[in-house]
């Protein structure tokens, strides 16, 4: 007869699993974006043009969900105003889809899907680390950099199949 072997999970806040799953499934577009924008790019000849084609649908897609979804919308300035850095946003974004557009047709989509996320969990590290863009602050713990340090095994096992 076999034991029983029971798993316990910690407890989490309501709801925690419907959100992880919907950041999986952003994840999943997050791919699949980072592939059409790839081929985008070598059907065009350029990553930049690859980058303004998705941007400018992207951007007249959100102007017409919002008109229709927040016909008043209005920026609200805090008290003390935004700060600077918050329009940034975009130009980081551009930055991303562009490099997307440019290492799909050299690494392959898995591969490029991986070495970004290299990059932006440990630019995520770096933000907990020192509280930056008004961030709580996060100290990095040994689990993280391990957690860094087997992505990075993984993309070497990647590379070398």
């Amino acid at each position: 007869m076999c034991p029983k072997i029971r798993i316990k999970f910690a407890i989490y806040p309501s709801g925690i699993w419907l959100w992880r799953l919907i950041g999986m499934v952003a994840g999943m577009g997050s791919a699949a974006q980072t592939a059409i924008n790839g081929h985008l790019g070598v059907v065009l000849g350029s990553s930049v043009k690859a980058a303004f084609i998705s941007f400018l649908v992207g951007t007249v897609t959100l102007v017409i969900a919002n008109l229709l979804l927040q016909p008043k919308l209005q920026i609200v300035q805090g008290e003390h105003g935004n700060p600077w850095w918050m329009w940034l946003g975009g130009v980081f974004g551009g930055l991303f889809v562009a490099g997307n557009a440019y290492l799909v047709p050299s690494l392959g989509t898995g591969l490029a899907v991986v070495v970004i996320l290299v990059g932006q969990m440990s630019g995520g590290l770096v933000v907990d680390q020192f509280g930056l863009l008004e961030s709580a602050k996060n100290p990095i713990t040994l689990l993280k950099i391990v957690g860094i340090i087997v992505m990075l095994i993984g993309v070497g096992i990647i590379r070398l199949l």
